[in-house]
């Protein structure tokens, strides 16, 4: 326990000194303003993740590092799960340490769980499911099958790319004869059962509101770049534990374990034509932790050893090659000159919220004070009203609303107003709605960052109808 110990510490420990490095992504100013507005549901993602961090910026108060220790937690609750993957299996002390070593190299993890994203809540689920369902494939007992659906059903509840796994662990049950035969017993259909019941909340507020979900599904469906897309990306950002990995699979399949190796390939399969790269991303470790049994097999002692070593080896390698490119180290100043903000998306758009704030505050108080009193702020972009929400105090804060994803439903009551200042709208793409609308500045991201809001066009526009007659029109489900 001392190395799972030691293990979980030490990435928790890399975390929370980085953590605070940058300032808040735009993910989380949404899930911020989300959990301000408590829901079943949301249009992009589940309940769970926005009551998260409502609870924990509560409990520490509102900080980009107060935010990230729930995550930082959990990446060293991953670290520890992908060791017992391999003590699960069987596997010998050197071989758990080996697979928390490059759990803890792992750019899909080490890259993700120190910001608050769905995605470490995913990756949680994602991975926990797994356990149980390699429990049950080598025990057979009855209680895994209720750990397993409650586990999948709070993933249903934490982000609905677990709907992946769910098919693949469906589809290998109905592969696997010694599986299917419990289809039989009422273990599975209670698991499913529990699944669905933790999921009701949220499927009750889908079908009141239209299934809001499916239409951002449908309009995000090529987000992830194309098959090519995905394959590069999984290979750069694995690419010296492609081996192992590969080992790993071809074992799961070729023994016992096969259901886990199913488990494991549809949603790969799956995210490859209709997601992310990262999507199945909690399907690595488990199949690493195959390949490490795999290696252990070998018969010859001086081979075997030499492949461990070179595990161990391409694994630093993969921490020296990827820590900067993925951990927070580098100041918000120099970003923009070592290029990270062209190559990480998560350091672009995690620097300047709070100057973004202060100058759409200070935009809308240059306007003249008869102007002032009737304008509302609308923001394509859900980070402009969450910036405000986080920095400006409440009695300095102009109404800011956004029509994207579910800032569409925050729509204040009784909201009146005869103008507006349009962020990232240019004149032209507004003139539906206003009257002569004029292009009066851009807002700018500090030190050259490339975020989101960097040149971001600021319009004036005297509206031509009610906001709440347009909102229907100005919405954005993708």
């Amino acid at each position: 326990m001392f190395l799972f110990g030691a293990a979980a510490i030490g990435i928790i420990a890399l975390h929370l000194a980085t953590n605070g490095t940058l300032g808040f992504h735009t993910d989380e100013l949404y899930y911020l303003d989300a959990g301000g507005h408590p829901a079943l549901g949301y249009v992009d993602f589940p309940p769970v993740v926005p009551l998260l961090a409502r609870l924990e910026t509560g409990l520490l108060g509102v900080s980009p590092w107060a935010l990230r220790v729930l995550p930082s937690l959990l990446g060293g609750f991953l670290v520890v799960l992908s060791g017992l993957y391999v003590r699960r299996l069987g596997g010998s002390l050197r071989l758990q340490g080996i697979a928390l070593l490059s759990a803890i190299a792992a750019p899909f993890l080490l890259g993700t769980n120190w910001v608050f994203q769905t995605v470490t809540f995913d990756q949680v689920t994602w991975m926990v499911a797994l356990y149980w369902f390699l429990c049950l494939v080598i025990d057979r007992r009855p209680k895994y099958w209720i750990y397993l659906g409650i586990t999948l059903g709070i993933g249903l509840e934490v982000k609905y790319t677990i709907v992946g796994l769910i098919v693949g662990v469906a589809i290998a049950v109905l592969l696997t004869p010694s599986l299917r035969v419990d289809l039989r017993t009422r273990y599975p259909w209670l698991a499913a059962a529990i699944s669905l019941l933790i999921w009701t909340p949220n499927l009750i507020w889908q079908v009141v509101e239209g299934f809001p979900s499916l239409t951002y599904i449908a309009n995000h469906g090529g987000g992830g770049g194309g098959p090519v897309t995905y394959l590069i990306q999984f290979g750069v950002y694995f690419f010296f534990l492609i081996p192992l990995w590969l080992a790993g699979m071809v074992s799961l399949f070729r023994g016992r374990l096969r259901a886990i190796g199913i488990a494991c390939a549809v949603p790969l399969v799956l995210f490859l034509f209709f997601g992310k790269s990262y999507y199945a991303a909690g399907t690595i470790p488990i199949a690493v932790a195959q390949g490490l049994m795999a290696i252990s097999r070998i018969q010859r002692p001086r081979l075997r050893s030499g492949l461990q070593i070179a595990v161990v080896t391409a694994t630093v390698l993969e921490f020296a090659t990827f820590f900067f490119l993925v951990v927070p180290v580098t100041p918000p100043d120099r970003i923009h000159a070592t290029r990270l903000d062209t190559i990480n998306e998560v350091f672009a758009d995690s620097v300047g919220w709070n100057d973004i704030a202060n100058q759409v505050t200070t935009i809308y108080d240059d306007l003249p004070a008869s102007e002032r009193s009737s304008t509302v702020i609308i923001s394509a972009y859900y980070g402009v009203p969450g910036a405000l929400e986080v920095y400006e105090k409440p009695s300095d804060r102009p109404t800011a609303i956004s029509p994207q994803l579910s800032d569409w439903y925050w729509l204040p009551d009784h909201l009146t107003a005869a103008d507006a200042l349009m962020i990232d709208y240019q004149p032209s793409d507004v003139a539906w709605m206003c009257t002569s609308p004029t292009l009066i500045g851009h807002l700018t991201v500090p030190y050259g960052v490339a975020g989101l809001e960097q040149g971001a066009s600021v319009t004036f526009c005297q509206l031509k109808a009610p906001i709440p007659e347009i909102w229907a029109k100005l919405r954005n489900f993708s």
